[in-house]
């Protein structure tokens, strides 16, 4: 029975491998698309389109790993999903704030980037870790259910019997 939840959590893990490699592809075509270049966005969104497909391969590669490398993984991909989200509502602001109705257009078109990049970069990565963090707690209860309790045996009490063979 536990080879079988392995075997789920096993293909799990890989579900999750190949799901953050479309968060890369994502924010790559989103690196590349935009004419304009500010060097510290392109510094954090391409760490995290380094990152994710690394800690893809790491899953495939190490098992052993693989936890750690999703945790990683998922990490990185909620931490740029929410700077994202943060300067796609703040463009918001300042388009509508300083251009007024003539500014509309670009706060619908900012609105529609981030509704169509929040699932891929805020909502997926959330669930991500929710599921590793639920898994590593059930694999703690069961290694508190799995250990036994050995109490120490009790002292004896040694006496010296002055050499004498029995």
């Amino acid at each position: 029975m536990l080879r079988v939840s392995k075997s789920r959590e096993r293909r799990s893990e890989i579900l999750f491998a190949l799901g953050n490699l479309v968060p890369a592809l994502v924010l790559t075509v989103g690196l590349y698309a935009l004419p304009v270049r500010w060097w510290p966005a392109d510094v954090v969104v391409g760490s995290a389109v380094l990152a994710l497909p690394v800690t893809s391969a790491i899953v495939f590669g190490r098992p052993a790993l693989s936890r750690q490398a999703l945790r990683v993984g998922g990490s990185v991909l909620l931490v740029v999903g929410l700077a994202i989200v943060a300067a796609a509502l703040l463009s918001i602001a300042f388009l509508s704030g300083i251009h007024g109705d003539f500014g509309q257009g670009g706060v619908t078109l900012m609105a529609l980037i981030g509704f169509l990049v929040l699932p891929y970069v805020v909502v997926y990565p959330v669930f991500e870790l929710w599921w590793l963090d639920r898994h590593r707690q059930q694999g703690d209860r069961r290694a508190e259910v799995g250990a036994v309790s050995v109490a120490p045996a009790p002292a004896v009490e040694s006496r010296d019997d002055g050499g004498a063979i029995a």
